[in-house]
C-alpha cells in the first residue's frame, strides 16, 4: 500500500481499531509495538493514550503496511473463524506445521516478511495482488 495522506480523523480512526484488533489477540504491549514497528517511539505504558482515541499513531510508509496487515490478518482470522471470533487469539499461538512449528506470532514478530507469510497464509487471494 502506497503512503496516504490520512487526515486526523482518519488517524485517529486508524489507531483505534489497530489497537483494538492488538488488545482484542491478548498481546501484552511490548509485543503490540513490535508488531507495530514502534518498540523505539512509544513507551508500553502510553498506549492506553491511543487505545483510548486521544491520540493517533505517527503514521509513515512502515507503519500504515503493518497496520495493513494486522487488518488483513484479522479480517482472515474473522473468515477463517466465524463461528467463534475469540479462537483467532488462541490460532495466532499455536505452532502451525506449514510454519515449521513456529506460531503465527512468531513469524509476525520477526518482521514484515513474517506477517506477510501469516496474512497469505490466511487468506489466498492476497498473492494474487503481488
Amino acid at each position: 500500500m502506497a503512503l496516504q495522506k490520512l487526515n486526523q480523523d482518519e488517524e485517529i480512526h486508524l489507531t483505534f481499531t489497530v489497537s483494538q484488533i492488538l488488545e482484542n489477540w491478548e498481546l501484552d504491549d511490548n509485543i503490540q509495538l513490535s508488531l507495530l514497528g514502534l518498540e523505539d517511539k512509544i513507551k508500553p505504558r502510553h498506549l492506553y493514550k491511543y487505545r483510548n482515541g486521544d491520540i493517533s499513531f505517527d503514521f509513515d510508509q512502515n507503519l500504515i503496511t503493518r497496520s495493513t496487515m494486522i487488518l488483513g490478518i484479522h479480517e482472515s482470522l474473522g473468515t477463517t473463524y466465524p463461528s467463534n471470533r475469540d479462537y483467532g487469539a488462541i490460532w495466532l499461538k499455536r505452532p502451525v506445521k506449514k510454519f515449521k512449528h513456529k506460531t503465527p506470532l512468531e513469524l509476525m514478530l520477526s518482521g514484515e516478511t513474517g506477517m506477510r507469510r501469516v496474512w497469505y497464509f490466511l487468506d489466498c487471494t492476497q498473492t494474487w495482488q503481488d
